[in-house]
């Protein structure tokens, strides 16, 4: 009976020790890497594999989790899935390849894009598959697994492998024979490019808000002649590879933009999230370095105020771009942002505008001008402590009764800190020569 169980584990373990390969590695997206590096794993068994538990080692490196994104985390029979590299915590996978449908994951991971490198997986602590020694691929390309043997070919995620060129690889030819010449046929439209875009962006009711987007194909060459159509999800659209869009109401909504140049075809899509501002805004404090204005935003979220105004009496003073408010309390210096030497008084008027010139909030400064203090210390070294009632001598010798003279010392106020130190500055305690005084008294 020993023995049989010892058989099924072996046979368990050499079933799971070989069920995942690592089939497709992109270690070197075009433009930025953050967030968008991927390895892709392949199921090559006759039955489902639960990947719970995988973790993923990068050159030689400490083995990091594999976390489950979409998809669940079976691996279906012969079926791949992808581990995402993250940025604040994140993928940006599905940005680069929307048609993907399959289990994602995401991890810590980050992926050379220069030099020999090797990556290991392991399921439930045992060791799964391993590439121990390769180069990376150049840039928008991958280096996947086609027959047997790793080449440099265009992305597939999802999908089998071929041992496809790069479109930038591909020469254009043309055949001539006597004065006519023979093209290579345009192709349709097509979704083989890839949008730019954020897969999520927070906006603020009434605010108007930058849209932006770019494309490639997806062998990272670039494309002319797009035209970019906006539908934002609240019955609105506009045009442009940038534009302005403004929400009025709050709301979650799907922004989708088709970009197409009569050639080749493309859509992305992004969720909005539109919120109130839910922001406040103090009346202007003076410190070290002149005016100053603190905004509160008491949401988790950061907002974007980029082009955003302080208007003081009138005068307008603009966020300069991409102007990002934390959760929290900011300072606005007016050194940085041309208010600080404004002249203020009790009636002066403060407001918060959007772009367009709508008022988000107002403010009426306070009646009394706050301004910055430097610390004083609470106690101030010094001979004598000074209480509300009396003087007190921490190290003098008790005077003999008969010898005593009342002191004309009505009742002290205690002053503040500050009045302390001038009193130190500019006078002199007399009262010590006085009582010195009092031995050589006839």
């Amino acid at each position: 009976m020993k023995n049989l169980i010892l058989i099924l584990i072996s046979i368990t373990t050499t079933i799971c020790a070989h069920a995942l390969v690592i089939n497709e590695i992109m270690s070197n997206p075009t433009g930025d890497d953050s967030g968008r590096e991927w390895v892709e794993i392949y199921n090559n068994t006759e039955s489902d594999v639960d990947i719970t538990g995988l973790t993923i080692s990068i050159k030689g490196g400490v083995f990091i989790p594999v976390t489950p994104v979409s998809g669940g985390t079976v691996l279906p029979t012969h079926g791949y899935g992808i581990i995402g590299s993250t940025v604040s915590g994140t993928t940006r996978f599905m940005q680069d390849y929307g048609a993907y449908s399959g289990p994602l994951f995401r991890s810590a991971i980050s992926l050379v894009n220069t030099g020999v490198t090797s990556i290991e997986i392991k399921l439930q602590g045992l060791v799964v598959d391993t590439l121990t020694s390769y180069t990376p691929a150049k840039e928008g390309s991958t280096y996947s697994l086609v027959n047997g043997t790793f080449v440099t070919v265009v992305p597939s995620p999802g999908a089998e492998n071929k041992a496809t060129v790069a479109e930038e690889d591909v020469p254009s030819t043309t055949t001539q024979s006597g004065n006519q010449a023979t093209l290579p046929q345009a192709s349709p439209p097509s979704a083989d490019i890839t949008l730019y875009l954020p897969t999520e962006k927070v906006v603020v009711a009434g605010a108007p808000a930058t849209f932006s987007v770019f494309s490639t194909t997806r062998a990272g060459k670039s494309i002319d002649g797009m035209v970019y159509t906006w539908s934002f999800g609240d019955g609105g659209q506009s045009t442009g590879s940038s534009t302005l869009y403004r929400y009025l109401y709050p709301g979650r909504y799907i922004a989708q933009v088709e970009g197409a140049n009569g050639l080749i075809a493309g859509t992305g899509r992004m969720v909005v999230r539109v919120v109130s501002p839910d922001i406040t805004l103090s009346s202007i404090g003076s410190g070290k370095y002149g005016n100053y204005i603190d905004i509160t935003n008491p949401n988790t979220y950061d907002l974007d105020i980029s082009f955003w105004k302080i208007m003081i009496d009138g005068a307008p003073f603009s966020f300069p771009k991409n102007t990002l408010l934390a959760n929290g309390v900011t300072r606005f210096t007016g050194v940085a942002m041309g208010f600080a030497s404004t002249t203020v008084s009790s009636s002066t008027l403060i407001k918060l505008l959007f772009q367009n010139m709508d008022e988000v909030i107002r403010v009426l400064q306070e009646n009394s001008f706050t301004k910055d203090q430097y610390t004083i210390p609470a106690t101030i070294p010094s001979r004598y402590e000074v209480s509300p009632s009396r003087v007190v001598s921490r190290s003098v010798t008790p005077i003999p009764k008969k010898m005593q003279k009342p002191l004309a010392i009505s009742s002290v106020v205690a002053p503040t800190s500050t009045q302390v130190i001038l009193t130190k500055r500019d006078q002199k305690d007399v009262r010590l020569a006085t009582w010195i005084k009092t031995f050589f008294a006839k």
